[in-house]
């Protein structure tokens, strides 16, 4: 029997409640909603990641990806009387994982060195902003500011694109059908190798600073030794082949448009594409963590193969050809969305600087850096960044978002959270336990 859609979206994900007599994982209306509003947005999407003929979701009984090291981490602070009923309330705790399998096999346990820096990072009070910060952020704002209300300021932006885009359309490789794909290979290309050699630039003890674990990049130009070539030319190849076969049999490069958009229509659809692509991507990435198809966990698992340290930006092209698929696929159909013109409407100049935006935003995030001038430093309310990201690496439970940080605070799915609902899942169990062998004597007397 198929279940219900709103059976399906509750399976998705389960939410915590520290209070037992609530019971633990329940949801609360305004989180239903808001999840079962993207997973019927995203209902093609997730159709990819489950397989054929079954639309059921295991219920996340484990959704967290627990582990017994965790387990008893996260475990009550009460101190039971006797170091004998201490050992059993730990088997207790234990045997949970027996239950509920991990999703996500993570080798490095929580407190792993890579992680405690940003753990620290993640949870500091407060943002002092640099006067580099500050001058980015009031340049957006008064660049957005001026060009709504003050008509001066739109010819001169206006025409500045005008001019950007006569130069590229009069531009012949800008006519080929692959140049919007090339343009996003080399964006992937500037950033991974800017981000490897950024230690040569700082020099040692600037990296160590900046760095997650307190250490030099390990095998920062590992992609350029020729017996490792294939690190840089198996995604590189994948991709442009893949977009090849897309424009020859299924949809044909359109000619480039006459017109040049306006900056406002520009800065619109490019907020507007990077903001749908992490909406989109969030339910198919938390799938891949979380699917009760083990296939899909083991396909995303490569990704997380690097447990052992600090990412490295190669990390962010280092993906199975399923999973390098899912993400270019909700790319494709991203760039093809415009909140002026609906669907395929979106201009060409936005979904090339689009391509070079999102390179940047995930290679940034494998980064393994901290720098002030990096996104989640210049806007910490809206972007996770690094951080969150380096976090999710080395523990699969948490922080799911690509860029933004609006779902995982909203769903849970941050460290603090996390250990809550360990917390209180382990303190139910332990009373459940306790309550059967009370129970139990009492049956006996």
């Amino acid at each position: 029997r198929k279940p219900h859609l709103s059976q399906t979206v509750r399976s998705l994900c389960i939410f915590s409640s520290a209070d037992k007599r609530k019971g633990a994982g329940k949801m609360r209306p305004c989180q239903y909603y808001l999840l079962t509003a993207v997973t019927v947005v995203n209902a093609p999407c997730l159709a990819l990641v489950q397989p054929k003929g079954s639309i059921n979701i295991r219920p996340c009984s484990n959704e967290l990806g627990l582990s017994s090291r965790a387990l008893t981490d996260f475990s009550p602070s009460s101190t039971p009387a006797s170091p004998y009923q201490r050992r059993e309330q730990l088997a207790d705790i234990g045997s949970l994982e027996e239950q509920f399998p991990s999703p996500l096999l993570v080798e490095q346990p929580i407190e792993a060195i890579a992680t405690s820096s940003a753990n620290s990072i993640l949870s500091e009070g407060g943002n002092q902003f640099t006067p580099f910060q500050t001058f980015v952020r009031g340049t957006t704002a008064v660049t957005a500011i001026s060009y709504a209300f003050i008509p001066k300021v739109q010819v001169v932006l206006d025409g500045a694109v005008a001019g950007v885009y006569s130069s590229l359309y009069s531009w012949g490789p800008a006519n080929a059908p692959l140049f919007e794909a090339e343009v996003a290979s080399f964006g992937f290309f500037l950033w991974i190798v800017s981000f490897s050699a950024l230690h040569l630039i700082l020099g040692s003890e600037r990296t160590k600073e900046s760095r997650f674990d307190g250490e030099m990049p390990t095998k920062p130009f590992e992609w350029a030794m020729p017996e490792n070539y294939h690190l840089w030319f198996n995604p590189l190849g994948s991709y442009l082949g893949s977009i090849w076969l897309y424009h020859t049999f299924l949809h044909e490069k359109a000619p480039l448009p006459e017109v040049a958009p306006t900056f406002g229509v520009l800065g619109i659809e490019l907020f507007f594409g990077v903001f749908l692509y992490d909406l989109c991507f969030f339910p198919i990435h938390y799938l891949m963590h979380k699917s009760s198809w083990g296939q899909m966990r083991k396909v995303h698992g490569y990704h997380h193969r690097t447990t052992s340290h600090t990412l490295n930006s190669l990390e962010t092209v280092q993906h199975s050809y399923l999973d390098g698929f899912l993400q270019v696929a909700v790319n494709v159909l991203v760039q093809q969305v415009s909140p002026f013109g609906g669907f395929g409407h979106k201009h060409v100049m936005t979904r090339l600087l689009h391509n070079l935006v999102v390179t940047y935003l995930l290679s940034e995030a494998h980064s393994g850096y901290n720098l002030p001038w990096m996104s989640h430093r210049i806007f910490p309310e809206f972007l996770g960044g690094a951080p969150r990201h380096e976090r999710h690496h080395h523990d699969g439970r948490v922080y799911y978002q690509q860029y933004f940080k609006y779902f995982d605070d909203f769903f849970g799915f941050t460290d603090q959270d996390v250990k809550k609902t360990i917390t209180a899942r382990a303190q139910v169990k332990l009373n459940k336990t306790n309550e059967e062998r009370l129970s139990l004597k009492s049956d006996c007397a």
